[in-house]
């Protein structure tokens, strides 16, 4: 999907708050705001919104000499995440359907998103997750392919989201071992987005094999990928994308072996898919 000027908005809005949470001192914040406002007058509109966000915090890195400017709050992110895991263990141990409950865990992670206007509570989405449906539902299309399959291909997406998405991965391989499951990051850092770094660091690969996509985008922007991470997404026979950030990139292709798994947090993409704002989707391409 393409960047409206709802999205050029969210963008601004994106640095702004991202030079107060750095605590940047006014005079960079208002040249690196500036600036900003200057390029977004030359979005090219036939770009998706994370295309064009790169452009923006790659100046937001380079003017405070960082190269990952949000790691602090990823770090923090997944400690807060960890922290929540009793909860979450003991759901999946406890449910009848346990691939269905898995997932609904792993959405709720999707909340832990400096990208968005509005705020959400990762404790008050873990305390209703559990009983909120989903607004699209296409778990049996994807359970019935994940059981025809041999390989999965997981797209992630936010830092403390992985904590979530390890717990689907272990049940996914309790239940069908037989499956190969590839966990694809970021291929830089980029806003609070999961690089094999942050995958590595909580064990993922013990459960899975964890690669970089190559992209520098906050969302799989295939145009960005490495040939290597193409490669594997053409193969895939079923590929599962979390988060907003990958459904605009990805959701033009529509393409049926991809199914979206995100809560909805902004206007633009509760319209595109005639939804609304808060509620969460398992959507097929």
């Amino acid at each position: 999907m393409n960047i409206t000027n709802t999205c050029v908005e969210c963008i601004k809005a994106q640095i702004y708050k991202a030079t107060k949470l750095l605590k940047i001192d006014d005079s960079l914040a208002n040249e690196i705001n500036e600036e900003v406002i200057r390029k977004s007058s030359n979005f090219d509109f036939s770009k998706t919104p994370p295309y064009v966000a790169k452009e923006v915090y790659e100046l937001l890195a380079k003017k405070i000499n960082m190269n990952d400017p949000l790691e602090d709050l990823k770090q923090k992110s997944i400690k807060n995440a960890i922290s929540y895991l009793p909860i979450i263990k003991e759901e999946i141990k406890n449910a009848k359907d346990k691939l269905f409950t898995s997932l609904k865990a792993s959405v709720a992670g999707n909340v832990i998103d400096f990208a968005i206007t509005r705020e959400f509570s990762l404790e008050e989405e873990i305390k209703n997750i559990f009983h909120t449906d989903f607004a699209i539902n296409d778990y049996k299309s994807f359970k019935q392919k994940l059981e025809n399959s041999n390989q999965l291909l997981i797209l992630s997406d936010n830092a403390g989201e992985n904590v979530f998405d390890k717990e689907l991965i272990k049940t996914i391989k309790s239940l069908y071992p037989y499956i190969k499951i590839i966990y694809a990051t970021r291929g830089k850092p980029i806003i609070n987005d999961i690089t094999t770094k942050e995958a590595l660091q909580i064990n993922m690969q013990k459960y899975c094999e964890v690669i970089s996509s190559g992209v520098d985008t906050p969302g799989i922007e295939k145009s960005q990928a490495s040939k290597e991470f193409i490669n594997i997404f053409d193969n895939s026979p079923l590929i599962l994308s979390k988060g907003m950030g990958n459904f605009e990139c990805l959701e033009a292709y529509q393409d049926d072996r991809i199914f979206f798994l995100f809560k909805v947090k902004c206007d633009v993409v509760a319209s595109k898919i005639k939804r609304q704002v808060g509620e969460i989707v398992l959507k097929r391409g």
